[in-house]
């Protein structure tokens, strides 16, 4: 792959290019982990948000995003790395193995476990990361690509993650990300342990709609607060990131399921604008 350094510029140029990139309505959709050791203070977990274009370089744009869904990171790669990562998400499995699937098969036949990944630090506009492996109780830690560390990661369903102050220097908000609930009139949060619980749901992921605005769309389309959300198009949504992900990307109508006082139903939500 040719290497070729990636500078970036200063937060103006990054935020206006996830921008840019953002608009262009490539997706490449949410790839969900399943829940990962508590975190020390010093780092946050990420999610792949989606895969882009930038339309300036026409490089391969890998975007994490953070649990609350507002920040988005990007890293540019390589077309090989971002073949591999789209197809994780996609859940298509190639004829024969790619190379972060041999790997991923490696790691298992040592009966090793990969147990996270972490983005590091940056250096003349490059990222770097570390994976991390669990092997006979022992943790083996190797230099990696942050491209190819996220597409082994997907395949492993290991976390991704990356220090809190670089994530905060590097990251950008996304304003369409900040306000779609407000577009839907939709208040919501993450539904914890505790929350399940008081609510009576059963064990699963879903979002907690804690209020809905009087003569909102969300309101017009028979959402009440109270309720839980856990699939729009049947895609399950796991976290809070996931509905505004869904949200921010539907095409026309969807089918949302819901929880709300011991049953489950479902209603239709409508794209702001149809």
């Amino acid at each position: 792959m040719n290497r070729k350094r990636q500078r970036i510029s200063g937060r103006t140029v990054i935020a206006s290019t996830v921008a840019l990139i953002l608009l262009s309505g490539q997706t490449g959709g949410t790839k969900t982990a399943p829940p990962a050791a508590p975190l020390g203070p010093d780092l946050v977990e990420l999610k792949v948000d989606r895969l882009v274009v930038d339309p300036a370089s026409m490089q391969p744009v890998v975007l994490l995003v953070d649990p609350s869904g507002q920040r988005v990171m990007p890293i540019w790669i390589g077309p090989n790395e971002a073949l591999a990562i789209q197809a994780e998400l996609d859940g298509t499995v190639p004829p024969r193995p790619m190379t972060h699937d041999l790997l991923a098969r490696v790691i298992g036949r040592l009966h090793a476990t990969l147990r996270r990944v972490v983005i590091t630090h940056e250096k003349e506009g490059i990222y770097h990361a570390v994976i991390v492996l669990e092997q006979d109780r022992k943790l083996l830690e190797m230099d990696a690509r942050p491209s190819d560390s996220i597409a082994v990661a997907l395949r492993c369903k290991a976390p991704i993650l990356i220090s809190r102050s670089l994530f905060g220097e590097k990251s950008v908000v996304v304003p369409e990300r900040q306000n779609i609930e407000l577009t839907y009139g939709l208040t919501v949060q993450e539904l914890t342990p505790a929350l399940a619980a008081s609510f009576s749901y059963p064990k699963g992921a879903g979002v907690l709609i804690a209020d809905v605005k009087e003569g909102s769309r969300a309101g017009r389309d028979g959402f009440q607060g109270g309720d839980i959300l856990s699939e729009i198009g049947d895609r399950p949504i796991g976290d809070v990131a996931a509905l505004r992900h869904a949200l921010a990307n539907m095409k026309g109508p969807a089918t949302v399921k819901i929880f709300r006082r011991g049953s489950w139903s479902t209603r239709t939500l409508v794209p702001v604008g149809d």
